[in-house]
């Protein structure tokens, strides 16, 4: 049985307008399938304010959770800071699609610095959809920005869609940048881009790199086992599979404030 960190997950509210059996609801399925430990990524366009999320993950076994923040908030520090101090987030959320701001505005460049001041990661969506290519989606806005805050860490989620060996190459050149292959291991399943996934996962050597559901995209069990029938495919067994599901995410997040997963 492979040992799992799910480090992409996200709160089902089809599930109930009552937050609390929505976490409930999750941390179940994890235990069911035998899932570790998990990150949940709270976003603000479901509703919930980030205080609520934080105290309901803390009530829960397996479960931790990234703070989503609009970073042209004129309170977007004094937030950021509240949430880890007293409300248990071991990260910031940012996603550029969703919130619609550039990775280039100088006040999202401030926020990732605080980041890096109270020792969490950033955790930036970094999947290529038709909105995004459509605003310019760009590995350089990514590489410049973890560039510009190198006391932060960053992870790319969802490794950059088809621009995956772009993102690897970059990724390589960057110490404070890592990847989640979330979404996108499966999304693109039928297609040529996994094997540039494997690819890039073998290129890498198999480090800098976690295993994320996108739950509730697909459920717990069904995304499980897609993953691990694609890995198979791939001939990414043993050790490196080993790293990818787990140690490297193990080894990532002890080390943050609030941890462990």
């Amino acid at each position: 049985m492979n040992k799992i960190i799910d480090a992409h997950l996200h709160l089902d509210e089809k599930i109930s307008s009552n937050l609390s059996e929505v976490v409930a609801s999750l941390d179940r399925d994890l235990i069911e399938n035998d899932i570790s430990s998990g990150v949940v990524l709270h976003l603000l366009a479901q509703g919930w304010r980030y205080q609520e999320v934080g105290t309901a993950i803390a009530k829960t076994s397996r479960l931790k959770a990234f703070q989503n923040i609009d970073p042209n908030s004129p309170t977007k520090n004094k937030d950021l800071e509240d949430g880890v101090r007293n409300y248990g987030f071991i990260g910031l959320k940012l996603h550029p699609r969703l919130q619609r701001f550039s990775l280039q505005d100088p006040k999202v460049t401030e926020l990732c610095q605080y980041a890096g001041q109270l020792n969490i990661p950033v955790l930036i969506d970094a999947f290529p959809d038709g909105t995004a290519l459509q605003d310019g989606f760009n590995v350089l806005d990514y590489s410049r920005l973890a560039q510009s805050c190198p006391g932060t860490r960053f992870i790319w989620a969802h490794f950059g869609g088809h621009y995956v060996l772009d993102f690897m190459m970059v990724a390589k050149r960057l110490p404070n940048v890592f990847l989640d292959i979330s979404y996108s291991w499966l999304y693109y399943r039928d297609s040529a881009v996994p094997l540039n996934f494997a690819y890039a996962m073998k290129s890498m050597k198999f480090s800098k790199i976690f295993y994320g559901s996108d739950y509730p995209d697909r459920s717990i069990s069904n995304s499980t086992q897609l993953a691990l029938e694609a890995f198979n495919r791939y001939d990414i067994q043993g050790e490196d599979l080993h790293k990818i599901l787990f140690a490297n995410a193990r080894e990532f997040f002890n080390g943050l404030p609030n941890g462990t997963i």
